[in-house]
């Protein structure tokens, strides 16, 4: 087991990244970063991590809340589940990502989405994807990034009012083959802003 990898990618919970001050919001949800470090990289302990990817969804265009939008696997947590519960859960049920594949996870800081949600977000380390595929029913298209293609997009931030709240909320725009220009903005580009400021400190 190559424990550099694995001891590294925990570091970055540890590492201070975008703060939020959310709102008391009653409606609560979980979402997971996948993050796929090459099988070859893993096998042979080579840590190169700007080459892990993260995973990104274009939600189903039916859905009734962000409908169309770049996100990461996620939803409302249910009674009786942990917030870490819902976020494997629904990364198996969007993009049949299987928790037994998951080599580690570790979480970061809350947010919360302009529809009223609390969001919890977690990041799990895998490194086979060759058995994900879409639920249509929520998730249109897989889009895996690099960490270098992330870090090179041009983000900029404005400042919205959100339930009452001046917030900062981060843009990261781009063009994907196949699916075209793309925006990962609002709870996704924070939280991704806030793993991206981790990784940066990290390297």
């Amino acid at each position: 087991m190559p424990n550099n990898i694995l001891k590294i990618f925990k570091k970055i919970e540890h590492i201070n990244g975008l703060y939020e001050d959310v709102p008391d919001l009653s409606r609560r949800s979980a979402i997971l970063i996948p993050v796929l470090c090459p099988r070859i990289d893993f096998e042979n302990k080579i840590l190169n991590i700007l080459n892990w990817k993260l995973i990104f969804t274009i939600r189903s265009g039916h859905l009734k809340e962000h409908a169309g939008e770049v996100s990461f696997p996620g939803g409302r947590i249910d009674h009786g589940e942990s917030p870490q519960q819902t976020a494997l859960r629904e990364a198996n049920e969007e993009i049949a990502l299987e928790p037994s594949k998951i080599l580690s996870t570790i979480k970061l800081n809350d947010s919360f989405a302009r529809s009223g949600y609390h969001i919890v977000p977690f990041c799990s380390l895998f490194i086979d994807d060759k058995n994900l595929r879409c639920n249509e029913d929520e998730v249109s298209f897989i889009v895996p990034l690099s960490i270098q293609e992330l870090l090179n997009i041009n983000s900029w931030s404005e400042e919205r009012s959100i339930m009452q709240l001046k917030r900062r909320v981060w843009h990261f725009p781009m063009n994907i083959k196949n699916v075209g220009d793309i925006d990962i903005w609002g709870a996704t580009g924070n939280i991704l802003k806030d793993f991206l400021i981790r990784i940066e400190t990290l390297l």
